[in-house]
């Protein structure tokens, strides 16, 4: 791929982890305020895609191909000395996508991660617009 369309490909990437961001934490609040678990549960996911897209975003402006896996996102991040971000991988992966999404379980972690989902997304915003 020529390196304008992986910046270009990049800053997809990083619009969709702040557009999910943004949705998943408005539908999550509302279940809150509503008492309804299906929204809660919906917003986990978005939230927990948004950390997806985010490091996706980073993984490529690095010069590695999109990871297929939690895994394989997880081994580039690592290799990029991005501990951090692997931990809030893990934390969204458990307690967003696991326990929030698919078990409908809102643990106390929970609004905890989604606050570092959005320092990821803030971290790779600086990390995306440093070199573009």
């Amino acid at each position: 791929m020529k390196r304008g369309g992986t910046i270009a490909k990049t800053k997809d990437l990083f619009g969709s982890a702040e557009e999910f961001y943004a949705l998943g934490a408005d539908e999550y609040e509302e279940g809150r305020r509503k008492g309804d678990l299906t929204r809660m549960r919906e917003g986990c996911e978005k939230i927990f895609h948004a950390y997806v897209e985010a490091a996706a975003a980073l993984v490529q402006k690095q010069g590695f191909p999109e990871p297929d896996s939690h895994g394989e996102r997880w081994g580039i991040l690592d290799k990029l000395g991005r501990r951090k971000l692997v931990e809030i991988g893990d934390s969204a992966f458990l307690y967003l996508h696991q326990y929030g999404y698919y078990g409908g379980k809102m643990r106390p972690e929970v609004e905890k991660t989604m606050k570092d989902v959005k320092e990821a997304i803030d971290y790779v915003r600086k990390e995306v617009a440093h070199e573009s």
